[in-house]
């Protein structure tokens, strides 16, 4: 399933860089690694919906728009990363460890250690890495299926999503596509030097 061609078999590593659109899909899909937060939405009567904003004040850039300021900004993270790394390993602190992530502007599928039901609410939260847009989203669990890993491969749609929203992850799938269609081809050149 972790394969880009969505063929329903178990999961095995993305192929990174390969762009899926099926007849039966609606949406263009990415794979990634990317560090995601998720809790079950235990009250559905209250008003929650998907939203995806810039970091950065309403400015959403990927590494093409300016990539000195996105150099910078991704150093200060890797340091960011450092500390917080420290500080959960030494208070205890719990933070997600990356995952491999199949993401479209329908819904993703993502790796845990919990199981859930179908139709299963759940607030999924992460940053797209090459947009610095943080994205909050309400999904509804279509799937989850247990892997010989002993992990839970699990898949959801995107509820109650705007334009604006889905445009920000559509936007990211197609940063991170370039990328990975980039670096396959051995043409992952440094902007920054």
């Amino acid at each position: 399933m972790g394969s880009s061609t969505n063929d329903g078999g178990p999961y095995s590593k993305p192929t990174h860089g390969v762009v899926s659109v099926g007849a039966q899909r609606e949406h263009t899909r990415c794979d990634d690694r990317i560090s995601l937060f998720y809790s079950r939405i235990e009250n559905p009567e209250n008003e929650y919906d998907s939203t995806a904003e810039s970091i950065f004040d309403g400015v959403c850039f990927g590494t093409e728009d300016n990539p000195r300021l996105y150099k910078l900004l991704f150093d200060i993270d890797q340091k960011l990363n450092l500390l917080l790394k420290h500080m959960s390993d030494s208070d205890g602190f719990a933070l997600p460890e990356a995952t491999d992530v199949n993401v479209s502007g329908g819904g993703l599928r993502f790796m845990c250690k919990e199981n859930f039901t179908e139709g299963t609410l759940l607030r999924v939260q992460t940053v797209l890495p090459n947009m610095a847009g943080k994205v909050d989203l309400k999904c509804k669990v279509v799937r989850s299926t247990e892997l010989p890993t002993g992990l839970y491969e699990v898949a959801v749609k995107y509820l109650d999503v705007n334009e604006a929203t889905r445009e920000i992850i559509i936007r990211y799938i197609f940063a991170t596509q370039r990328k990975q269609l980039r670096s396959e081809r051995g043409t992952d050149t440094d902007p920054f030097d």
